[in-house]
């Protein structure tokens, strides 16, 4: 507790600067107590002279060492670490009690033991030229010395050919016959004593007016054992002792420890009461006294509960201090997107702490301490507030305001700074980019962009249809990161004050909030700008890097189907499949030692893993399907040279169903050693591919590699199985030679019977029966053909057989006698169907050009037949018999021909059904068969006097179209030329 005592009072009080301690002096000061605050140092005894010791001043012979430039005089002070303000002293200002400000003259230091003359015995001085330095302090100037007051010891002094005068300390005066360090030592030592004694009355101050409410009173045991030996008014004297003893030790220990208070701990031995023979100046004692008193009456600790409410509100403010605004730390890079989260929710924490939690806290030790005092100066209950304008509690509350406002500060200040020191991670290649068009020329492994610290954010480098892409946009870092910083300073400002929660009994404003850092602050302003600079510019190489993947695109959207599709179709060699294999495989090692895992830009992590392995494994997969393709060739190859084996050897292995066949396979097995050769060397050459393979470490399925085996070992099971096939065949032909023998007798048979039925047959001539006729005439030309056909098989196995060939000319013969029998037949049957076509199908769907041909066909086919059969009369009447069928048919032709007429119309057809008699409509659509049942051959002339009147009508009516055309055209013309005349009128 008593540590912080010191720090609580070297704050600033509120009088009448609120950021100041004002340092009065007390008017009750007796002479004797200002002569015990006073320091030990000497003072001049304008009586006593001091013996020449190492402090004599006086030079013998001073033109050797004399100074007449106030400028060297001044030089020498500075070095020695005065300068001239060392001699100003602030006359009736409020000192700073934390501060280092003088407040007592050097002239009361001055040791005379420095002095080298009398100046009531020696005049010497007078009228001489010396060097001062006056009010207002400047600098050190040339003077004349006028006269001395012995009493102050005063010099009065003048400048030359000025009546104004000056007087002044004899420190401040330098005679050209004095030794000029000697002097600066006087001065110095001077400076040291007033050091001194100030710092001994401040802490004297300090001790005598801390409250220690009996914390530093002797123990139990001690009080009693005084109390019992000496009485109460010893044990009170003691105890006054006792107490500002140990006060001045914690002080001092709680000094030696917190080194932003201007204070020492002064030496107990060393009083502070002057000699009794030093004379006081006394306007500065009472000076001192009037400081003193105001210092009493104004401070305000007078109160332990104060103190101790300080104390826990500078206990808050240091919590305030070490609050974490920003996160400023992490295990590994992150996303944009997840910093953001983890700040926002870092600063939600601690905006609710600083919003509520610590103005609570503050309030509640304020009121818990306060309300002890009561009425007075430090009552929380005041209710007017011309009352509390003059209390100390309303310079306590701003004390706190201000204590609360600079730890928010701090606060801010700090972890700004932090912010910015984390996010921005030292990279002095980044801030040396200059200008916009960077591009990343070195390779992709090595960044000429490494931090000195981590990376802080995390990014994924994809590829996108138009270009790589980022996983976070790295346009939104510079503006995001200042939102951030921004927001926070924002909100800050909307942290209350503890006055409206504490003085609940006065009204105050609703927007009462402590000030915080500005956006424009000046501090602020560098540490923005210095984060937007610096992620401007690491955005540069950022992208660059990005747009170098773009040579990668065209791999990486590459499709492995079409890829292969391609090299399919453009039919490419085993060889030429080779380097392309090849190349891929090549381009995947380069691009394993030329693509990086990962690379740190600046402020950036970037993962490349995801797109370099899936850049690779495209690469994979295209030597795969590579692979692939090359096997599959392989096995179509192979299989085609197996397929080729096995077609040897299914054709050599066909059963024989003739003798014919059993040649036909010793013919072919006579080139079967040619055709095993080559299909040898075209295998030869597909194990060359198979090398191919091979030489990439490339398996074969297992069914690949049994059917590579396998027609490797082919050609010997070919030529195994020929040597099988010619002993199967030898019994083969053995067989046939006795199926031989039976064929021939079967064939014989058959020609016989054949023979006897045709001549059976040959007598029938019953018109009637054209259709089955035909039909069976047909099957019995078939069938001798087919004999003949069998006989020739069964001659060239005879050859085959080496045994006689078979006569067939009995065949000849009769097919030649059969030939015009089935030719009458089948023209009969064939001119009868096609009479049934033309009757029965609708009149508008017959040819007649066809019609005619059909008639004339058949008339010249049967007019053929007739010398054939002269000697057959039945035969003879048949085939007239059908000449007079297609004579009866052509008068229908004329008929047919008028009334296809295609003038005729719905009215003409009206008028030939009434003529004729018809009941029914007519047209063109109607079979001929109905018009022949009506009997229109019967009126001939009536339908083409019909016919005639339709194609006149017909005429007529073109001739009127044609009459209405030209009047038509006659019109047009005239109003076209009508049209062209208005055009070019002139008047109108």
């Amino acid at each position: 507790m008593q540590r912080k005592t010191a720090r609580i009072i070297s704050q600033p009080q509120l009088d009448p600067m609120p950021w100041r301690i004002s340092l009065p002096v007390t008017k009750r000061q007796s002479s004797k107590e200002l002569h015990r605050l006073s320091t030990s140092s000497k003072t001049a005894d304008h009586i006593l002279r001091a013996p020449k010791c190492d402090k004599y001043q006086f030079i013998s012979n001073f033109t050797h060492r004399r100074l007449t430039d106030p400028r060297e005089l001044e030089a020498l002070l500075k070095e020695k670490g005065i300068d001239n303000m060392t001699f100003c002293l602030p006359l009736w200002e409020q000192i700073d009690l934390s501060s280092g400000a003088h407040f007592m003259p050097l002239a009361l230091f001055d040791d005379c033991e420095y002095d080298t003359f009398d100046p009531g015995v020696v005049g010497f001085w007078r009228d001489m030229e010396v060097i001062a330095i006056t009010t207002p302090y400047a600098r050190w100037r040339s003077y004349t010395v006028i006269n001395h007051d012995p009493c102050t010891n005063q010099w009065e002094v003048s400048e030359r050919n000025s009546t104004t005068s000056y007087l002044i300390p004899r420190l401040q005066l330098y005679f050209p016959f004095e030794d000029p360090k000697k002097f600066a030592e006087r001065i110095g030592t001077a400076v040291k004593a007033r050091d001194t004694t100030e710092n001994a009355i401040r802490f004297r101050f300090l001790c005598k007016h801390i409250s220690s409410n009996g914390c530093f009173a002797p123990g139990r045991a001690l009080e009693q054992s005084i109390l019992r030996r000496a009485g109460d008014e010893i044990y009170g004297v003691f105890k006054n002792l006792y107490e500002d003893y140990h006060i001045g030790l914690a002080v001092g220990q709680h000094l030696r420890t917190d080194g932003s208070v201007p204070i020492k701990q002064p030496s107990f031995s060393h009083s502070l009461k002057p000699p009794k023979d030093v004379p006081v100046d006394e306007f500065e004692w009472k000076r001192i006294v009037h400081l003193l008193d105001r210092f009493r009456r104004r401070t305000l600790l007078c109160d332990t509960n104060v103190f101790h409410a300080l104390r826990l509100v500078n206990q808050e403010c240091e919590m305030v201090r070490k609050l974490p605004m920003f996160v400023v730390a992490s295990d590994k890079p992150i996303p944009l997107e997840e910093y953001e989260k983890l700040n926002l929710t870092q600063t939600s924490k601690t905006m609710k702490y600083l919003q509520n939690t610590w103005i609570e806290r503050t309030t509640m030790h304020l009121h818990r301490l306060l309300s002890r005092i009561g009425n007075g100066h430090f009552n929380i209950g005041v209710g007017r507030w011309e009352i509390y304008n003059v209390m100390k509690l309303k310079r306590l509350i701003e004390q706190v305001l201000y204590r609360m406002q600079d730890a928010l500060r701090d606060l801010l200040l700090d972890s700004t700074a932090a912010y910015v020191h984390y996010l921005v991670n030292d990279c002095s290649a980044v801030l040396a980019i200059e200008g916009e068009d960077y591009s990343w020329d070195g390779n992709l492994i090595d960044s000429p962009f490494e931090p000195q610290r981590p990376a802080v954010f995390y990014l994924l480098l994809e590829m996108g249809p138009d270009m790589p892409y980022y996983s976070t946009d790295p346009d939104t870092f510079p503006e995001t990161l200042r939102h951030i910083l921004d927001d926070i300073l924002r909100a800050c400002h909307f942290i209350h004050t503890i006055e409206p929660s504490l003085m609940q009994s006065l009204i105050f404003a609703e927007n009462l909030y402590l000030s915080s850092v500005g956006l424009l602050d000046c501090a602020i302003v560098k540490q923005r700008e210095a984060l937007l600079e610096y992620y401007h510019k690491a955005l540069l190489p950022l992208q660059a890097y990005a747009a170098r993947y773009a040579a990668y695109r065209e791999l990486f959207f590459t499709n492995v189907k079409e890829f292969v599709e391609q090299i399919k179709n453009a039919d490419k060699s085993s060889s030429e499949i080779k380097e392309d294999i090849a190349f891929q495989i090549r381009m995947r090692e380069n691009l394993e030692h030329t693509v990086p895992q990962c690379i740190v830009i600046g402020p950036f992590w970037i993962n490349v893993q995801p797109l370099r392995e899936a850049l690779i494994r495209k690469r994979q997969e295209l030597a795969a399907a590579l692979l692939k393709m090359l096997t599959e060739k392989l096995r179509i190859k192979t299989a085609d040279v197996i397929t080729c084996y096995n077609a040897i050897n299914e054709r050599m292995c066909e059963k024989p169903v003739s003798i014919e066949h059993i040649y036909d396979i010793r013919a072919y097995m006579e080139d079967v050693p040619e055709l095993v050769v080559r299909l040898e060397d075209r295998m030869r050459g597909i194990l060359y591919e198979y090398e191919i393979l091979e030489g990439f470490l490339h398996n074969l399925p297992d069914a690949d590699f049994q059917q590579k085996w396998n027609a490797l070992a082919y050609p010997r099971s070919v030529l195994k199985q020929m040597v099988s096939v010619k002993e199967f065949h030898e019994s083969e032909v053995d067989r046939f030679r006795k199926q031989q023998f039976a064929d021939e007798a079967a064939f014989t048979a058959s020609i016989e019977d054949i023979n006897a039925y045709i001549s059976k047959f040959t007598t029938l001539y019953d018109v009637s029966k054209v259709s089955e006729m035909s039909v069976e005439v047909r099957r019995l030309w078939k069938t001798v053909q087919e004999l003949i056909d069998q006989g020739h098989i069964m001659n060239r196995r005879q050859e085959l057989f080496e045994m006689a060939p078979i006569s067939l000319n009995n065949l000849y013969e009769l097919r030649s006698n059969f030939s015009a029998y089935r030719e009458l037949w089948t023209v009969a049957a064939d001119y009868l169907k096609l009479e049934e076509t033309w009757i029965g199908n609708p009149l508008a769907s017959v040819d007649l050009d066809g019609v005619r041909r059909g008639l004339q066909q058949t008339h010249d086919s049967l007019k053929d037949l007739l010398p054939l059969f002269r000697d057959q009369p039945q035969l003879l009447a048949v085939v007239e018999h059908f000449i007079q069928v297609v004579e009866a048919f052509r008068p229908n032709l004329d008929i047919m021909e008028l009334l296809k007429c295609p003038y005729l119309e719905a009215i003409h057809w009206g008028q030939l059904a009434k003529e004729i008699g018809v009941k029914g409509k007519l047209s063109v659509d109607v079979g001929f068969d109905v018009f022949l049942e009506h009997g229109f051959r019967d009126h001939l002339e009536t339908v083409r006097r019909v016919v005639v009147k339709a194609e006149q009508l017909r005429l007529e009516q073109e001739a009127r179209w044609a009459e209405e055309e030209r009047i038509r055209q006659i019109e047009e013309a005239y109003r076209r030329a009508r049209a062209e005349r208005r055009q070019n009128r002139t008047e109108i």
